[in-house]
């Protein structure tokens, strides 16, 4: 037996791991300039948490029963409503906007249930700590 190696074998083996190599490079250059420019996963993460208000099953069900239509600038002023809930210290209230109520986890963002102007008048709510108006 020999103790040599066969050269073309170590060097395509070379040359495919450099090839594979060149490539990579351009990829992490990428993923370190999104760090470097502040979108870390966490960041990334928390934007999206604190950008939308988004709705249960229930309150979705609710509002497409009673016909209330909620637009982007109404789910703005929504998220708006929560922020301001937050940092008073309320976690769930009662937003009232445009004829209609919305009970929500100000936390996080999550609307509960949604009630029109009609049914606002004899409705009492209750587990509630706080209350928006629009």
């Amino acid at each position: 037996m020999s103790d040599r190696i066969d050269n073309r074998y170590d060097l395509t083996n070379i040359v495919r791991q450099t090839e594979r190599l060149k490539q990579t490079p351009e990829k992490s250059g990428q993923n370190q300039k999104e760090v470097e420019s502040g979108n870390s996963f966490r960041e990334l993460l928390n934007r999206q948490l604190e950008k939308d208000v988004s709705f249960s099953k229930h309150a979705g069900q609710r509002a497409a029963e009673r016909n209330i239509e909620i637009g982007q600038g109404d789910l703005d002023r929504l998220s708006d409503a929560c922020d301001r809930a937050s940092q008073k210290g309320i976690r769930d209230a009662l937003i009232v906007m445009n004829d209609s109520a919305f009970i929500v986890n100000a936390g996080s963002k999550i609307v509960v249930t949604v009630v029109d102007k009609n049914e606002m008048k004899d409705n009492i709510f209750t587990n509630i700590e706080g209350a928006v108006f629009l």
